[in-house]
């Protein structure tokens, strides 16, 4: 029998009992909608994607720990702009670049006075080779060759929007915090999932040396804490071990130092974006790895014993129907290839409802799923001041290949599903299966 005398008869079976095929095509679409949607959000917060499209290649420093040396004292905080410049952007084997940043939010505003609460990220030149933003209109500012009387910005699409009521603003003037920036470029919106290249406005960091001033005041005292957050783009993920070394061997000369008031500590040390996600969570990325993998097999398998007993159940239904076909020469493997097709098609539908579902449940509730990682966002600090950001955009993160290589996975378990039960029934012997018939 070849294979679309399967599909036929197989259609034919779907739409006799409906009941059974609505059950099987749900459930596996729902099983493949929802651990979609949680690779997805996986590929959100930690694959390449816009605009942190080197993330496989990025360390991040977020925070150091300073101690009085001889006291049972220490404190925690960001970087300053002096630590960053002293241990961090120092020419070191394997290390393409350093950028360092800090964020804040402030009043935005237009030449007519109709202005927004934004958030704002304070940048340097190295910021546009790390992250990789795109373009819509204009081109990003240079702090080395500014005129610090008349000072660049680049701002979001929907801060455009929100402002002008249009996107090309190139030329326009805007004004942050009292202090008026020409805008010279445009850049489409970055997801807050972006950990550390999102914002809504992006400004030249003129003045580095003042930026950490309220970290002083806190403290009384000059410190290495700061505002800044650094991150180092290496060459490739082979020189992450050679660049944790060499900082690490700075600041232990610094430590071992004559002299000196308070060590330093890389608080929770220089790590990958994935770590970064989880440094205040209490979860290692490790063993968030591992809950996630839990997490998806029971997604998967359960459906696939339930449907084990549901196909069970329905050959007990159908011994009848193998019996008149096996007494009038039915091979075993034309049974089989019959019941092999209903799950084909099955499956198929099954997967273009997923595909539908995932899909859905990504755009309608794109906040919900972002919850499910207790990861920590830099950008999220200012959430209450956040306009028009997107959580992320499905476009970026939803990827196809990796939806048809779990549909083929899902299909084989489904199999294995139906024909176990499949083959149980029809090694039954001819006359048992002609005495099921009523």
């Amino acid at each position: 029998m070849k294979l679309g005398t399967y599909i036929r008869e197989s259609w034919y079976n779907l739409r006799k009992d409906r009941v059974y095929s609505a059950v099987y095509i749900i459930g596996t679409g729902l099983s493949l909608a929802l651990v979609m949607a949680w690779l997805t959000v996986q590929s959100m917060h930690f694959d390449n994607s816009y605009p942190e499209e080197n993330r496989d290649r990025m360390l991040v420093i977020p925070a150091l720990r300073e101690a009085n040396v001889g006291e049972d004292w220490n404190s925690s905080a960001m970087l300053s702009w002096k630590f960053v410049e002293q241990f961090v952007d120092v020419p070191t084997e394997g290390m393409e670049t350093v950028t360092a940043f800090a964020f804040s939010s402030g009043t935005a505003s237009n030449d007519r006075g109709e202005s927004m609460t934004a958030v704002a990220e304070w940048v340097d030149d190295e910021f546009w080779k790390v992250f990789e933003f795109n373009f819509t209109g204009g081109r990003a500012f240079s702090i080395s060759n500014m005129n610090q009387a008349a000072p660049e910005a680049v701002v979001s699409e929907s801060v455009a929007r929100w402002l002008f009521g249009h996107t090309d603003v190139v030329g326009e003037n805007l004004y942050f915090d009292g202090t008026g920036y020409s805008i010279s470029g445009v850049v489409r919106d970055a997801p807050v999932t972006a950990s550390f290249a999102f914002s809504q406005i992006w400004l030249p960091d003129l003045d580095r040396g003042n930026r950490d001033a309220s970290m002083r005041s806190w403290l009384g005292r000059d410190s290495w804490l700061g505002e800044y957050v650094a991150v180092v783009l290496a060459e490739d993920r082979n020189c992450f071990d050679g660049i944790r070394k060499a900082m690490d061997d700075r600041l232990e000369r610094y430590n071992n130092s004559d002299g000196i008031e308070y060590t330093l500590e890389m608080y929770r040390g220089v790590l990958t974006i994935k770590e970064s996600a989880f440094m205040w969570s209490g979860m290692t990325s490790a063993s968030y790895t591992w809950l996630g993998i839990g997490i998806m097999i029971f997604i998967l398998l359960v459906p696939m014993i339930n449907l084990s007993g549901m196909v069970g159940s329905r050959m007990e239904t159908r011994m009848s129907e193998f019996g008149v076909r096996k007494s009038f020469g039915a091979w075993r493997g034309d049974i089989l290839g019959q019941v092999v097709g209903e799950n084909l098609l099955m499956t198929a539908l099954g997967g273009l409802l997923g595909l539908l579902l995932s899909w859905l449940l990504l755009s309608v509730f794109p906040e919900q799923f972002n919850s499910i990682i207790p990861a920590e966002n830099m950008a999220m600090t200012f959430a209450d001041d956040v306009i028009d950001a997107s959580v992320f955009s499905v476009r970026d993160f939803f990827k196809l290949r990796l939806y048809a290589l779990l549909l083929l996975v899902v299909l084989a378990l489904n199999l294995i599903s139906a024909i176990l039960p499949a083959v149980k029934v029809i090694r039954r012997p001819i006359t048992d299966s002609l005495n099921a018939i009523k």
